[in-house]
């Protein structure tokens, strides 16, 4: 049983998932038994190494995150926390049956999507671990939140979601094929129906061949070319203006004692903004190593199980390809945020607090997007709206309880972000109200 026990537990591991899965397709192609070994554990390591990243930048967006919720009082409206991992992890750590729910719904959705990618055109494994679980979650709550038995939740979940992980990929690859210039690697992120809204948007209003990545940097400023540095000064700025908000709202002493541990409110801020450029540099060496593995084993498996299959991989893969857009976005998106917040507060409506999470990973993405369609005009534009129109439905989902009644299932003042999980949430939930379930 002990073994049986680890075997099961290491199987769920993304890293070894995908270290599996670069295992199998190096030994269909016969490859001698260094490079399996070689390609293989590098596989795992970048994945883990990816991790070690965004770790590192969850861990330094938290504070900030918390610095513009005590910065930004709620007076006469309704705040809440917009975290995907929040809603599923609190729901299953809390509801026993909806919990089951979205274990079962993660087993049966990928053998769905699996089957999907097999026997249709659209030939796409989607492999971003936590994303997988997510769409399980929401799915699974969506359904259960009708009050069906609960074989019939997996059931509708399952196949929602199978259908989910195949056709979003399909569906952001001719973005993918501009954005990284080949057709080797599929997007596969919760966040791929703004972007792709992006992506579309930045075609009608600018012009590809003016790319943000194009963009003449002064002399003097050709430092702003230099990643870390861009990225060290953008999260500065925005690190200080959440600092000195909370400071104003709660002043220092509450500060140092609620937020930063103790230390010095100022030099606690800095080291959190230079902490997230660290956690990016990090995520970005395991991409390219993950990249550099997993795409040319991937051939073992697309060639024999799944003929002309690519892989959907999260969102941090394409920021290589285009790191000035990424910049943009997260510029832009953090103002897009904030305008949201201004007008749903006069709306009466509740009003998601600011996520510097939605404005780097999901923002820099819709400016990715739109940048591939539409150059600098599309970057500004991808990454505005991703977070202008995201909050909106964000809003809309948490205020009419698309996905129930969250706070009873034990996700307390969170709500749902990735659009791929609401927008199909909203279609299923007005279906569900039409027919009076």
């Amino acid at each position: 049983m002990a073994v049986f026990a680890f075997i099961i537990q290491l199987v769920q591991i993304p890293a070894v998932v995908l270290g599996l899965i670069a295992l199998i397709g190096l030994l269909m192609q016969r490859k001698p038994a260094g490079e399996v070994l070689s390609g293989t554990l590098k596989t795992i390591l970048g994945l883990l190494i990816m991790s070690v990243g965004i770790g590192a930048l969850i861990n330094a967006l938290i504070p900030i995150q918390a610095m513009f919720e005590a910065g930004i009082p709620a007076a006469g409206f309704q705040t809440f926390v917009t975290f995907d991992e929040g809603v599923v992890g609190a729901v299953q750590a809390k509801a026993g049956e909806v919990g089951a729910a979205i274990g079962w719904t993660m087993l049966f959705g990928y053998i769905v999507h699996i089957l999907l990618a097999r026997f249709t055109k659209f030939r796409y494994i989607y492999l971003t671990g936590h994303m997988i679980w997510i769409h399980a979650g929401a799915f699974a709550i969506l359904f259960y939140s009708f009050g069906l038995p609960l074989p019939l939740v997996v059931i509708l979940a399952s196949i929602v979601d199978g259908a989910y992980m195949t056709f979003a990929p399909a569906l952001a690859q001719p973005f993918m094929t501009k954005i990284t210039g080949s057709d080797a690697i599929a997007f596969g992120h919760g966040q791929t129906s703004l972007a792709v809204i992006g992506g579309w948007i930045g075609k009608l209003i600018g012009n590809p061949k003016e790319s943000a990545e194009d963009m003449k940097v002064p002399e003097g400023l050709n430092f702003f070319r230099d990643m870390a540095i861009s990225i060290s000064l953008v999260m500065l700025l925005v690190t200080l203006i959440g600092a000195v908000l909370a400071v104003i709202q709660k002043g220092v002493p509450a500060f140092e004692a609620d937020i930063s541990g103790g230390q010095q409110w100022l030099v606690f801020s800095i080291l959190q903004a230079l902490g997230f450029t660290a956690g990016v540099l990090v995520l970005l060496q395991g991409v390219r190593m993950l990249i550099a593995e997993i795409v040319p084993a991937f051939k073992g498996i697309a060639e024999n199980l799944i003929p002309g299959a690519k892989p959907a991989l999260d969102c941090p893969v394409i920021y290589p390809f285009a790191p000035n857009s990424l910049i943009i976005g997260l510029i832009s998106g953090t103002i897009a945020q904030v305008l949201a917040m201004a007008l749903l507060a006069l709306m009466r409506w509740p009003v998601p607090l600011p996520s510097m999470i939605a404005a780097f990973f999901a923002s820099g993405t819709g400016a990715i997007f739109g940048n591939a369609t539409g150059g600098r005009r599309g970057a500004w534009a991808g990454g505005f709206l991703w977070c202008f129109l995201g909050w909106f439905i964000i809003s809309f989902a948490y205020k009419f309880g698309v996905f129930g009644d969250l706070a009873a299932m034990g996700a307390v003042n969170l709500g749902f972000t990735c659009p791929d999980a609401i927008f199909p949430g909203i279609v299923i939930w007005l279906v569900a109200k039409l027919f009076g379930v």
